[in-house]
């Protein structure tokens, strides 16, 4: 049975919910704009649902799992391609969503491919640890986690491109986080690590947990403050029209 600091299952939680409403905020003032000029907002949408809302909450969760004091870093390359991951198949996703007009096919198909793509973030993030330890999976769990992380994506990917007002933004990222979450978990419960002494403690690139912790944090700091500048932005470009 896995152990967890309930702190950071709630911070991680926390961090998810404000990566979404980030995220949506961007994406609704990008569809507001002419095609052509939607790029950059449609970047930091993707930064913050792909590199706040998942990649910066999985990590969290990670830090919430109780290793039984077993010692962990993680191996720098995969923790790098694992947000490059997370980013880049949310930034396909929501340029697709956002280019034509609204399809439930388009959204299917986006759907599908970002909610793998964010399986193959999570388990690349979880073949980052390197941890003295005997890795033993569960593959019903995993099936499990496909299809949540599929499902939310769908319904993310809806959401992003349909909200509008501001109070539906806050509950349409609670919803957001909770999906995100619950494929985070039930990917988390799909694998049991086992300490063995017997096996070499190989350390590829390594980075401590302490190290790695200021690093998320550095990351969804750059990120929210970029958001929040650019909506501020986009709510005087809007108001200055009417005066």
């Amino acid at each position: 049975m896995a152990n967890y600091n309930i702190s950071l299952v709630l911070l991680s939680y926390v961090v998810a919910v404000i990566g979404s409403l980030m995220a949506l905020i961007a994406t609704r003032d990008a569809l507001q704009r002419p095609a052509d000029r939607r790029r950059g907002l449609i970047i930091l949408a993707a930064l913050c649902l792909g590199g706040v809302a998942i990649w910066s909450m999985h990590f969290i969760g990670m830090s919430a799992f109780d290793m039984q004091d077993m010692t962990m870093s993680y191996n720098a390359w995969l923790t790098a391609l694992s947000f490059v991951v997370g980013v880049g198949v949310v930034y396909a996703g929501l340029a697709y969503m956002t280019t034509g007009k609204f399809r439930y096919r388009k959204l299917i198909i986006a759907g599908v491919l970002v909610g793998l793509g964010v399986v193959a973030m999570h388990y690349t993030g979880i073949l980052s640890m390197q941890v003295q330890a005997d890795a033993h999976w569960n593959s019903l769990l995993i099936m499990a986690s496909i299809v949540i992380a599929v499902v939310a994506a769908i319904v993310a990917l809806w959401l992003a491109v349909h909200v509008q007002h501001f109070w539906q933004m806050v509950i349409s990222s609670l919803i957001m986080a909770t999906a995100v979450c619950g494929m985070h978990y039930t990917g988390m419960a799909a694998v049991e690590f086992v300490h063995n002494m017997a096996l070499p403690v190989v350390q590829i690139m390594p980075v401590t947990a302490s190290v790695f912790s200021m690093s998320v944090v550095t990351v969804d700091i750059l990120i929210i403050v970029l958001a929040i500048a650019q909506a501020l932005s986009e709510a005087n470009q809007r108001k200055s029209k009417f005066i």
